[in-house]
């Protein structure tokens, strides 16, 4: 966790192999206030000696540069002198898998360079590099390492094994920011014969949603779908869904469970609404009652522990992740608090815990 005093700033690295980008996140991150740009680095290579010399507190990794790459530089920064890393990206479609594989070895988030270009408000994306910055300041360095998963798998099952029946376990699994290296140690090792529903809710921007989908679909033995309004559900599936969408769960005409859009908007504070988490719980736990598998995993905040609560009045099982596995303690201690978890597990325990349970 972070330690400094309210007056002692965030001191970042930035590194990109284009001087203009470089220029225009550090100054994105100086006018925020409680951040100071240390130093910038044109490629992987310099930026190694500059952690070594400067020992900042964050540092932002261009993905694609010149000598030595963002990818390299990350697992050499991490094995020399582990420091929280956001990479930012063009993420295109094309080189979405790259930059996703840094989460593979410890990268906080990932976000992208702040584009006119994108259907993206500019100010939205300059807010979204300081917040993810500031939270990477924040988490525990013991926890930034290399995941050791498998490049791919070569699964025969790319379809769900049909609609889910009385005897279908769900686990509904929520996650603030950095939730994407927890789901990393989780999803790939489901068996591919893994037969439960698992639904994901992670606090990520709603445009990374399909780019993340299809990098851990590589990775894993079960199907990794969207979750997206309308979509019907199945069991074998892994269901990530974006916080931002704020779903439910709920049955359509056929009587088939399905993926509910939010009414209204849950961006809108004045509308009063849960968090997406807390919703997705409750609305799980009516569906499934005791099958109900409800997991609070690393991130920021206090969504999901209300949600808890309705799990275990339906009688399923409440779980949060074990506070010195996360790279933020937050939700987990916040869950804690309410007194309504019966498990306290390792992310790297449960796969295991869930396939037995499934």
């Amino acid at each position: 966790m972070d330690n400094r005093s309210g007056e002692q700033k965030i001191r970042v690295l930035v590194v990109d192999d284009s001087v203009l980008m470089s220029r225009q996140i550090s100054n994105i991150l100086t006018n925020a206030g409680g951040i100071e740009v240390v130093g910038r680095a044109k490629d992987g290579r310099e930026a190694l000696s500059m952690v070594n010399d400067l020992k900042p507190d964050v540092v932002t990794l261009d993905v694609e540069m010149p000598t030595m790459n963002g990818i390299t530089a990350l697992k050499h920064i991490m094995i020399k002198q582990a420091t929280p890393a956001v990479m930012i990206s063009a993420l295109t479609t094309e080189g979405a898998r790259a930059t996703f594989d840094a989460f593979k070895f410890g990268a906080f988030d990932v976000v992208a360079k702040p584009s006119r270009r994108e259907d993206v408000d500019l100010a939205v994306q300059k807010a979204e590099i300081v917040a993810k910055v500031k939270r990477a300041a924040g988490v525990s360095r013991e926890r930034l390492r290399y995941i050791r998963i498998a490049n791919s798998f070569h699964s025969s099952r790319k379809r769900g094994l049909g609609s889910p029946d009385d005897t279908t376990h769900f686990f509904v699994l929520g996650s603030g920011t950095g939730g994407h290296y927890t789901l990393l140690r989780i999803l790939p090792a489901l068996p591919e014969n893994f037969s439960g529903v698992v639904v994901a809710v992670i606090q990520m921007a709603a445009r990374y949603l399909e780019l993340f989908v299809s990098f851990l679909g590589v990775h894993s033995q079960i199907p990794v779908v969207a979750g997206l309004a309308g979509k019907t559900v199945e069991k074998g599936v892994c269901y990530i869904c974006s916080a931002e969408h704020c779903l439910s769960l709920g049955t359509n005409g056929a009587g088939q469970l399905f993926f509910r859009g939010a009414t209204p908007s849950p961006t809108d504070p004045s509308a009063g609404n849960e968090g997406a988490v807390d919703v997705m719980f409750k609305t799980v736990a009516a569906a499934a009652g005791s099958r109900t598998v409800g997991v609070i995993l690393s991130g920021v905040g206090r969504d999901g522990g209300a949600g808890l609560m309705e799990i275990k009045k339906h009688g399923g099982i409440t779980v949060v992740q074990e506070i010195n596995n996360c790279t933020d303690p937050t939700m987990p201690l916040a869950a804690l608090e309410k007194g309504t978890v019966e498990r306290i597990l390792p992310d790297y325990q449960m796969a295991n815990y869930f396939t037995r349970l499934a």
